[in-house]
């Protein structure tokens, strides 16, 4: 998957342009053993971390969760998305996931390769603020 980072460099806007970023793999998370990750990441900016991670069919990622709002987009892929008490979502990209922080999760019975993108930003949202979570759209 090609990607595309724009900047300004001397006044000027320019494209750095990465045809086919490699992936490194990620065999562990929190000394938890992970089946075919591989996590390219695209900007790691202080508070906000931008990533793109594949998940092999056949892989798994073991139940995690992060202290901070994550967008996750499904660019394409099948597998189920694994919750605490059990249950599980089916999910074939295109689809797209938001997480608040504490949400904890896995990836798992990966029927086809999984590509994600990431991005992982402050919550900055407190409980008793309009849109979170309650239903409330004007937010």
């Amino acid at each position: 998957m090609r990607v595309t980072v724009f900047d300004i460099v001397n006044g000027e806007i320019s494209a750095n342009v990465h045809e086919a970023p490699e992936l490194d793999r990620v065999p562990y998370l929190d000394g938890q053993p992970l089946h075919g990750v591989g996590v390219y990441r695209i900007e790691d900016r202080g508070e906000v971390e931008l990533q793109l991670v594949e998940i092999a069919a056949g892989g798994g990622y073991v139940m995690h969760s992060s202290p901070k709002l994550a967008f996750c987009h499904i660019v394409r892929g099948r597998g189920k998305l694994g919750l605490p008490t059990g249950s599980a979502l089916d999910n074939v990209g295109p689809e797209t996931y938001v997480f608040h922080p504490g949400t904890s999760h896995d990836w798992h019975d990966i029927e086809e390769d999984t590509f994600l993108a990431v991005a992982i930003v402050p919550d900055g949202v407190t409980p008793d603020m309009p849109g979170r979570s309650d239903g409330d759209s004007d937010g």
